[in-house]
């Protein structure tokens, strides 16, 4: 673990060296941290090989996990926290790299491929918010406000998010733990901030090989969603994940990992 100083603002960065054929950065979704990876990259390190020199970066944006809070909700949107991603790859020495986002963190790394299409080889997102960004309705954010002073709303609610979840798993408890562990203005201000993105039209730029994976029962984001952002990619292919929710990377991350790999690394 290392914040990482981002002119100005500190970034909380768990750096893995040698577990992957290349760089790769993971980028975490909304009321998440890097704890939500560990399963996985516990998986890469355990299959790692003498020889790797590519490294896992875990890093987690403004308000969440160890990182500093934003000081303004427009330091929220996907474009701007994209660019977060962009510089912390400046300060790491990276010249190529490949993503991995998850939910809220999909559009971060379309953002971050639009933005420096030359620092980001490929992609996988998984779950991902589509290019129209998420509408929030009033219901929704009287839920986040319940979530951000009830623990216990908020570790239902997280449950939700994860198929088949063991409730009192410690992982899962830490998973609690840093999403009611937020900064403040992230609670509403991230679903605003969503609430104004819509880079449909920016979509034809964006011609990285990009993995979209979707779990076939995602109660967050729905299958739909997936089918639409494929669609809008130059050089995308939708993966639908059976009997999978929102979380594939929780919820079986051998599976998760297998495709990644295969995606990313085993090139023809």
């Amino acid at each position: 673990m290392a914040i990482v100083d981002l002119m100005g603002h500190g970034m909380n960065a768990d750096v893995i060296p040698a577990c992957l054929p290349m760089d790769t950065i993971f980028l975490h979704g909304n009321l998440a941290s890097n704890t939500w990876w560990e399963p996985s990259i516990a998986l890469w390190k355990a299959q790692a090989k003498p020889g790797l020199e590519g490294r896992a970066v875990m890093a987690e944006w403004r308000g969440c996990g160890k990182s500093a809070a934003p000081k303004t909700e427009e330091q929220l949107h996907p474009a701007a926290l994209a660019e977060d991603y962009i510089q912390l790859c400046h300060k790491l020495g990276i010249k190529k790299a490949c993503l991995v986002g998850h939910s809220t963190g999909g559009i971060i790394a379309l953002y971050a491929m639009l933005k420096a299409p030359e620092l980001f080889d490929r992609a996988v997102l998984l779950d991902s918010v589509g290019a129209s960004g998420v509408q929030f309705g009033p219901e929704m954010y009287a839920a986040f406000t319940q979530m951000s002073e009830d623990r216990g709303v908020c570790e239902a609610v997280m449950n939700g998010t994860i198929q088949n979840n063991d409730a009192k798993s410690p992982l899962f408890q830490r998973i609690v733990d840093d999403a009611f562990g937020i900064a403040k203005i992230n609670w509403h201000g991230v679903p605003r901030m969503l609430h104004v993105t819509n880079m449909t039209a920016d979509l034809g730029k964006i011609n990285h090989q990009i993995l979209v994976l979707h779990g076939q029962h995602d109660p967050v984001i729905p299958l739909d969603t997936a089918k639409v952002l494929a669609a809008g990619l130059p050089n995308a292919r939708l993966d639908v994940l059976e009997n999978n929710g929102h979380s594939a990377n929780v919820e079986s991350p051998e599976l998760f990992v297998k495709k990644v790999n295969e995606f990313l690394f085993q090139r023809p």
